[in-house]
């Protein structure tokens, strides 16, 4: 019996859904390259729903015939959501499959889906990648292209982490059960259905995977210039709705794009908020610009040209939906909630608040603990004055009053960069995600850091220097360990079992300057890994790891001087 037997049983366990409109030969194409899978056809289904084309689908496709059972069903036009919707009703299988109807699938696609499901909580995410054509694609289409092969590098690279707003319909796959419990699409969303269910699905408590073998490639539209603004147009206004559905999930809102974006091109976003009708015209002029440019050979200025383009009208988009300009301003401050709630110190049940304080608090305890520990210079009177009760776990550390915390901070830029940690930290715990896009920029450039936000940093972690740090979001790092500078604790897979993941520091580790760490490996209690180190394996409690001795050797004498000869 094969794992997926054992896993899945008897029966159907694959229902493929799609909706399609107009694409009958396209949908042709994706129908045989299905009979042609490895997955026996007697475990999957098809069921493809057309959305009001002006042809009849399942007559024109009348003459196709493949091993699978497959149910082509017609529906007055109603949106790809209400007709993805419905395929999904008129399905039986164990697991849902949703592509979109002018994608190109390997043979082994079903079974690359069907194998990251390990529980009935996964929801899977494929990879999307554009066809060996890319170069002859309109220029907005080689745009588009090129964001969703950088999303998909990010996922595969464990860069980022897979979450419910980065759902997308043309290669994703889950659980029935967890389908209907989510309650499945809202058909108002005509556009970013796909990312609404995701947030669903993560509030239902789905885990999300990332398939990189699951490919899908996406081919050209060969849209119109016109079709594809009216597109950006609607995904910011499709976004703001979704935002306003969904006011907890900061990654869904339309201005979390806003401290990303290049300075130059912010006028002009600005510009399309306040006035969105001129800026129709200036966008109109910016992508027939941008295409002269492409023609000529310079593509990197053309792409440029679009992803401006493509801001202007997303945010138009925003202005319709929010019904003007004074509404956009409001909800784009709602960033700057976070700094009265930092003066202010609460918000509503006051947890997010307490953990920011006590974190920032253990964090400067245990800078006076290593100082006394380590540093001779601290003198009698500093220690009388930071006299107080010993921290748990450490005889004789000292608590430190205000006054050296607020000194320290002043002159420490490691505890700088842990109070930047548990700000951002803070301002997510309170739902405010452009807030701690904010601060993880702060820190990256006042730092040269990246701290992911995802990243646990228990109370009482100390940072030497605080310059060069990379920390994956899935790192763990416990009470008591101090991290110098250029550390990375990088995501990557384990040497053996190729599982993915990212260090977990026990207590008390030290990490030298840098040291990288990388993989799901665990550091024990009270280690100590000296500068330089590249770490990809566990290390047991109370260890000393060191790089060997770098060879040196004596150079070659140079050869005589020649004189003369200029």
């Amino acid at each position: 019996m094969s794992d997926l037997e054992k896993r899945f049983g008897e029966g159907l366990w694959v229902s493929v859904v799609m909706a399609t409109y107009n694409r009958a030969e396209l949908l042709r194409r994706l129908l045989r390259q299905l009979d042609e899978q490895t997955l026996d056809a007697s475990r999957f289904e098809v069921v493809a729903v057309d959305d009001g084309s002006k042809e009849d689908t399942k007559q024109a496709l009348s003459d196709l015939e493949v091993g699978y059972a497959l149910t082509i069903a017609r529906q007055d036009n109603a949106g790809a959501a209400a007709a993805r919707q419905r395929g999904v009703e008129l399905s039986r299988g164990k697991i849902i499959v949703i592509i979109d109807d002018d994608m190109q699938i390997a043979p082994t696609f079903l079974e690359r889906h069907l194998a990251r499901h390990e529980d009935d909580q996964t929801v899977v995410l494929g990879r999307l990648r554009p066809d060996a054509n890319l170069s002859e694609m309109p220029l907005f289409e080689r745009f588009y292209a090129r964001t969703m092969a950088a999303v998909g590098d990010a996922f595969a690279s464990g860069a980022e982490q897979v979450r419910g707003h980065n759902v997308y319909t043309g290669n994703v796959s889950m659980p029935r059960a967890l389908f209907v419990k989510a309650g499945g699409f809202d058909a108002r969303f005509r556009q970013l259905e796909d990312e609404e269910l995701g947030v669903r699905l993560e509030k239902a408590g789905a885990r999300f995977a990332f398939a990189d073998d699951a490919v899908t490639v996406h081919g050209s539209d060969w849209t119109s210039m016109q079709k594809w603004m009216e597109r950006a147009y609607k995904d910011g206004l499709y976004q703001t709705k979704l935002a306003h559905k969904h006011p907890d999930v900061p990654e869904s809102s339309p201005w979390r794009h806003i401290p990303n974006i290049n300075p130059v091109s912010r006028p002009f976003l600005a510009f399309s908020l306040a006035a969105p009708r001129a800026a129709s015209v200036l966008a109109g002029a910016a992508i027939r610009s941008a295409s002269v440019l492409d023609k000529v050979g310079l593509e990197p200025v053309a792409i440029a040209g679009a992803t401006l383009v493509y801001g202007i009208q997303y945010y138009r988009g925003v202005r319709e939906e929010t019904g003007g300009v004074r509404q956009a301003a409001k909800e784009y401050r709602e960033f700057k909630r976070g700094v009265s709630l930092l003066r202010a110190g609460a918000r509503g049940d006051e947890a997010a608040w307490r953990e920011l304080v006590g974190g920032i608090r253990e964090d400067h305890r245990m800078i006076r603990f290593y100082a006394d520990k380590y540093d001779d210079r601290v003198d009698a009177g500093e220690r009388k004055l930071d006299a107080g009760p010993p921290l748990h776990g450490f005889a004789g550390a000292s608590l430190g009053g205000a006054l050296s915390l607020t000194g320290d901070a002043v002159k420490k830029i490691g505890f700088q960069l842990m109070i930047a940690y548990r700000i951002m930290r803070f301002f997510r715990s309170a739902g405010l995600g452009l807030a701690a896009q904010f601060m993880s920029r702060t820190m990256r450039h006042a730092f040269a850091s990246d701290v992911h936000w995802d990243a646990e940093f228990e109370p009482g972690v100390v940072i030497v220097h605080g310059f060069g740090l990379a920390i994956s979001y899935a790192a763990k790092v416990s009470h008591g360990c101090i991290l110098f500078q250029n550390v990375t604790l990088g995501y990557g897979p384990d040497p053996d079992t190729k599982e993915g993941g990212a260090p977990l520091l026990e207590r008390n580790v030290h990490v030298g300057i840098g040291a990288t760490l990388f993989g799901p490996i665990v550091v024990g209690e009270a280690t100590k890994i000296m500068a330089g180190c590249v770490l990809n394996r566990s290390v047991p409690a109370r260890s000393i790891v060191e790089c060997p001795a770098p060879a040196v050797g004596v150079r070659a004498r140079p050869g005589p001087r020649v004189a003369g000869g200029g």
